[in-house]
């Protein structure tokens, strides 16, 4: 048998904040998603395909600097319309991207 509680007693009891059941509840937060904290920006596929084109291009001589790989992220998001030109990406995002693609990029 399922007892039906409200969002907000089951915020209370279990010590969630009220807005991330809300936002389960809702379907703003797809329930297999477990981690905390603001989502990702690229998906898991286009983050790959952006480090894999960093590493061919050092292979081939031509590195990027950290400015020119976090300008060419930026450039990718807002032609994928995830991002707006006028919010750039961070070095912050660079070296979160760089924990995730240790092997990839060297």
């Amino acid at each position: 048998m399922i007892n039906h509680i409200s969002v907000q007693r089951a915020a209370t009891t279990y010590g969630v904040p009220v807005t991330t059941l809300k936002d389960r509840v809702h379907g703003n937060i797809p329930i297999y998603n477990v981690q905390s904290g603001r989502t990702q920006l690229f998906s898991k596929d286009q983050e790959t395909m952006l480090a894999q084109h960093l590493n061919s291009m050092a292979e081939v001589g031509y590195g990027y600097s950290r400015t020119e790989a976090i300008n060419l992220a930026s450039d990718y998001a807002v032609h994928l319309g995830i991002r707006d030109k006028d919010h750039p990406l961070t070095l912050r995002w660079l070296y979160k991207f760089l924990k995730r693609f240790p092997e990839e990029i060297s």
